[in-house]
């Protein structure tokens, strides 16, 4: 039986796990059952039935049905991205950001809000996402709780449902003030970041006046374990050739208190070349050519842990907010952008929310659109020509460069969602 070009399939010694890119369904099939299909009519259209009734079978025009079916679930979201403060409390050995230590002043903060208004009263969203970044967000934490407040309250006006999460490096997250930001202001997402253990760790992430930070940190984290409140923290550990031999011994230790707990998600990914940022030529770190974040991941899921990217890569709302339409971007002073990483290329830089002044159309160019070339590979729901804008615009990597990295990620994650146990059904004989 043919199954649509848009079924991706992953084989185990024993098994077969097949994912649905139109609709994220997802099975693993024994071997048995497959040889009990071949040889028991009953069973093979039992069989048939369920992919029939989960769409795994071609369907006319399917691709660009689930294309138009993926923009408009988009479509109903309105995300922000705000740079609450200019400065960081760390000076990491990797960081491309220039700092300056100003935090967001209540014009901008109004202006926002203005516009968060206009928008979400138009009755084009049912969702109202915020993502609190920096600098380190946490350094603006007034505006986090003003704001926080007023877009809860636009929300309820608007019947919007609304959701929040914050990138921070974990250091101010004190017990008291993580209370607050998940019961009062909604921010039930988190990302901190842990390079390894303390030793790795603390050569890497180091504090503004060059102490280390890691034993405060897990502090903060041992806090958020130990509360019974709801949220999501993802684990993110960033690669060096210095701390690589240094992440096993997070995973065999500290990393212990965590593991089981199905709020916290580990997430590798390889320090890449960002930009120089406020560091010296000697603050910096050594970087892999190749990918060493599977193998980390992979072994991770052998120790019990549970993995951020395998859900989200291989799933077809996967995509870059740099690349959404109704995605903005707010820098400390107002300045509208896409990318939290371009932050000083000019092709990145849309208007002033202070002015009003929005150049739409320069933000519609910067967007990358599914070619028609791309529609027949069956990656094409996941990696939609593209993941990252930067990637075309400003990086300039051909599209060969950029497919080839794209579906390398897709079958690489697909394996971990696979080794993770993520499937939804398992179908096996009685």
């Amino acid at each position: 039986m043919k199954l649509s070009r848009y079924v991706l399939r992953y084989d185990t010694e024993d098994s077969s796990v097949y994912f649905n890119t139109k609709n994220n369904h997802s099975f693993l099939i024994t071997n048995e059952l497959k040889q009990a299909i071949q040889e028991n009519k009953t069973t093979e259209s039992e069989y048939i039935a369920y992919l029939e009734e989960n769409k795994y079978f071609p369907e006319e025009n399917e691709v660009n049905n689930y294309l138009k079916q993926i923009e408009d679930s988009n479509n109903e979201v309105l995300e922000f991205t705000i740079l609450t403060h200019g400065d960081c409390n760390f000076r990491c050995k990797y960081c491309y950001e220039h700092f300056k230590n100003i935090g967001m002043s209540h014009e901008t903060e109004n202006a926002i809000l203005k516009f968060a208004e206009e928008k979400l009263s138009s009755g084009n969203y049912r969702f109202f996402r915020i993502a609190w970044f920096g600098g380190e967000p946490l350094l603006g934490y007034k505006t986090i709780q003003r704001l926080s407040l007023e877009f809860l309250e636009l929300c309820k006006r608007f019947k919007i449902i609304y959701s929040s999460s914050i990138t921070t490096n974990g250091f101010l997250l004190g017990a008291k003030k993580f209370e607050k930001l998940v019961k009062e202001y909604q921010v039930t997402n988190f990302q901190i970041t842990l390079d390894g253990d303390c030793e790795s760790h603390d050569s890497q992430r180091v504090l503004k006046n060059h102490k280390g930070s890691y034993t405060r940190i897990l502090k903060n984290l041992h806090y958020m374990k130990d509360s019974n409140l709801s949220f999501l923290c993802t684990l993110r550990f960033n690669i060096s050739k210095e701390n690589y031999n240094h992440m096993e011994s997070f995973l065999l230790n500290d990393g212990r208190y965590f593991r089981g707990d199905n709020r916290f998600c580990l997430l590798y990914h390889n320090i890449g070349n960002w930009g120089q940022g406020d560091r010296s030529k000697e603050d910096c770190v050594t970087i892999f050519k190749n990918d060493m974040s599977f193998g980390l991941s992979k072994k991770a899921i052998d120790l019990g842990y549970h993995l951020s990217l395998p859900n989200i890569v291989v799933h077809n709302s996967f995509g870059c907010y740099a690349n959404r339409l109704n995605h903005y971007m707010f820098n400390v002073r107002g300045i509208v952008q896409a990318c939290t990483v371009a932050l000083y290329n000019n092709q990145n830089i849309f208007g002033n929310i202070n002015t009003g002044l929005i150049n739409k159309d320069k933000m519609r160019g910067w967007l990358l659109s599914v070619r028609e070339d791309c529609k027949p590979c069956p990656f094409v729901l996941v990696c939609k020509s593209g993941f990252c804008p930067m990637a075309k615009h400003i990086t300039k990597l051909s599209s060969t460069v950029i497919c080839k990295n794209m579906q390398e990620k897709i079958r690489k994650n697909l394996a971990l969602y696979v080794l993770s146990g993520s499937y939804e059904d398992i179908l096996d004989v009685d």
